[in-house]
């Protein structure tokens, strides 16, 4: 409204002075040239049509000068209409001024100047998108770089389990990138299929439930078999499988990345808006690369320290305890089995002249000959038991709500199998054991009495004749 009012002023403003000037202009000459004619060229003329006449003539001429100045004014009217709608922001109007004449030239200049204020506009703004989607990137790659040494962190501090920093990966990974939903698939083991682990988002629900065959022949399945990235958005021609797990599970926009190790295939990690037109730049993959490999770490330092600890309470050759771990589990049940009033057995074996066996056939098979014995003995444990090597040549089991009768029947029975047992890859060669068997409380209330006991037992059984359990 602004815009027009002054423009509807500045026209009145300008034909006001005009036809004021016209007027002005206009009456002297006419009371001169009507005295002139009437005094000097006409003098005899007396009638008042004549005189008229005259002033009607004078009055034309005055009008068509007035006509010839309109059509000079005019354009500097229009143009001063275009010109403040101009100075208001409407760029895209540009003077329309058809003369060849001063005012056209200054029409052309004005045109001129706003082309060029309307492209120097237009890059700005331009500028302000450019400079709005480099802030934009740069915030997400300080967000990401700071999750991912958040993530590091606690990596290397080495006090949390894994689930947690799994759990920390995914959300930092589907937040940096304004995703709507994260899901990392994990396998227990080498033979497992792999399993939602970990998910973020409301809209991980469906994806939450798939299970990734190995080597099944699924969109995700050929991701981690073939170790590659799969990527579904505006931007990517889409394939058969890919299209078809978009319809399945309402996936818009999905960017998976395999998750492995050397041979290894530990999982993937899946994350993915529900945007419209959402493309994932080539900065955005490498990024969630990182936080894979971050996630890679975790896993590898999780499995290490696992083995670690194991390495700390199991025997290196056969895999079994070791004789500080079975002490003070015996302790911890002897604790128990006296609360809740339960009995608890304790067995030791010792292999029958296993020092002549080592001396003829050689070191390399006395240990497989140790590692087969130990598989027997682990294969033929019941749920709650645990097995342990506490000698060169010696074996313990630990058989918690067991009392004698119960315990003998299962440590006869391991003495059976390993008396028919071979225990060499070429030839043939056998083995026997003779084992002590305690119980508490009868035997002792302490782990030091049973173990004592069943030692002298042991003693007893190899005196007596060798491969036999005595109680």
């Amino acid at each position: 409204m602004g815009i027009f009012k002054k423009a509807s002023s500045a026209n009145k403003g300008l034909r006001y002075k005009l036809l004021l000037a016209f007027s002005l202009m206009s009456i002297i000459p006419l009371l001169a040239c009507t005295y002139i004619i009437s005094q000097y060229v006409f003098p005899q003329i007396d009638s008042l049509a004549w005189v008229s006449t005259i002033v009607l003539g004078a009055i034309a001429i005055a009008l068509l000068g007035l006509s010839f100045a309109r059509n000079l004014v005019n354009p500097v009217i229009g143009m001063a209409i275009e010109a403040n709608m101009i100075a208001n922001g409407q760029y895209d109007r540009s003077l329309n001024v058809p003369t060849d004449d001063e005012v056209g030239e200054l029409a052309a200049s004005i045109n001129t100047m706003t082309q060029k204020i309307k492209t120097n506009l237009d890059e700005l703004k331009t500028y302000g998108q450019k400079m709005k989607e480099i802030n934009t990137d740069v915030h997400k790659k300080v967000l990401a770089l700071s999750s991912l040494l958040q993530i590091g962190d606690v990596i290397s501090s080495g006090s949390i389990k894994l689930d947690p920093v799994l759990e920390m990966a995914v959300e930092k990974a589907a937040m940096v990138f304004d995703s709507s939903f994260g899901v990392f698939y994990l396998a227990k083991d080498d033979e497992s299929d792999f399993i939602a682990k970990v998910d973020y988002g409301q809209d991980a629900d469906k994806l939450r439930g798939i299970t990734i065959k190995r080597r099944g022949q699924g969109l995700l399945e050929k991701a981690i078999e073939n170790r590659t990235v799969v990527i579904i958005d505006s931007a990517t021609k889409l394939s058969r499988e890919a299209e078809g797990f978009r319809e399945a599970y309402d996936a818009k926009n999905i960017l998976a990345i395999p998750i492995y190790s050397g041979r290894k295939n530990f999982g993937i990690l899946l994350i993915g808006s529900s945007a419209e037109d959402y493309k994932y730049k080539s900065e955005d993959v490498e990024l969630v690369k990182v936080f894979a490999k971050q996630i890679t770490i975790a896993i590898e330092s999780d499995i290490l320290n696992k083995k670690t600890e194991e390495l700390a309470i199991k025997d290196d050759l056969t895999d079994l305890y070791n004789k500080s771990f079975i002490l003070n589990r015996l302790g911890e049940e002897i604790k128990r089995a006296i609360f809740y009033q339960r009995p608890c057995s304790f067995v030791i074996f010792g292999i029958d002249d296993f020092a002549s066996f080592r001396a003829k056939n050689g070191e390399l098979a006395a240990e497989e000959a140790l590692k087969k014995m130990a598989k027997i003995i682990r294969d033929n444990m019941v749920p709650v038991g645990k097995a342990a090597r506490i000698a060169g040549d010696e074996f313990a089991i630990l058989l918690p709500e067991k009392n004698k009768n119960e315990a003998f029947a299962i440590a006869d029975e391991i003495r059976k199998k390993i008396e028919g047992a071979n225990f060499l890859k070429t030839g043939s060669a056998s083995l026997t054991v003779s084992g002590g068997l305690s119980e508490n409380p009868l035997d002792g209330a302490t782990s030091e009495e049973l173990f004592k006991k069943a030692t002298d037992l042991l003693r007893e059984a190899r005196a007596s004749g060798k491969n036999r359990v005595i109680t």
